[in-house]
């Protein structure tokens, strides 16, 4: 087994769970979990995505360095504009236009956060989700850690 690998492994599985979870959520109307009654509006987005996870699950899992450290970037850039596009909002108040999105898309769904006016929190589905990728990432970014590795023998 290459240096690694077992990680590779780990985070594979991560990026198959995060991904069957996105594309579950995107397509499937769980109301009130999701509100995709009327489609999503990003489906091309949803089948490219698909594929990605698909082919970069499938090379890390035989391992190496470079699916571990494309796998830990996508994951971190993927977290970053989560993080800005939900968190930052939530904390620091929201602006008109995502206010606007926001009524449309996510008011009606299930939520677990506290709300205040203008401070808009990621509903249950999205903190799922944030949840998954940043599993994704650590496991990435511990595989891609242990892809330096050399290993040992006696």
């Amino acid at each position: 087994m290459k240096p690694g690998q077992g990680e590779c492994r780990r985070a594979a599985v991560a990026l198959v769970a995060l991904g069957v979870y996105l594309e579950a959520v995107e397509w499937i109307d769980l109301s009130p979990w999701n509100n995709i009654r009327g489609g999503n509006g990003q489906e091309t987005l949803d089948c490219a995505l698909a594929a990605i996870f698909a082919a970069l699950a499938a090379w890390l899992w035989f391992g190496g360095r470079v699916p571990a450290l494309l796998s830990t970037a996508l994951m971190g850039l993927w977290g970053w504009l989560q993080i800005g596009t939900w968190w930052i909002p939530y904390v620091k108040g929201a602006s008109p236009e995502w206010s606007r999105t926001y009524a449309k898309w996510f008011a009606g769904a299930t939520q677990i956060l506290p709300s205040t006016p203008g401070h808009l929190p990621p509903d249950a589905n999205h903190l799922i989700l944030h949840v998954l990728i940043a599993i994704a990432f650590v496991l990435s970014a511990i595989a891609a850690a242990a892809s330096f590795c050399r290993r040992v023998t006696a």
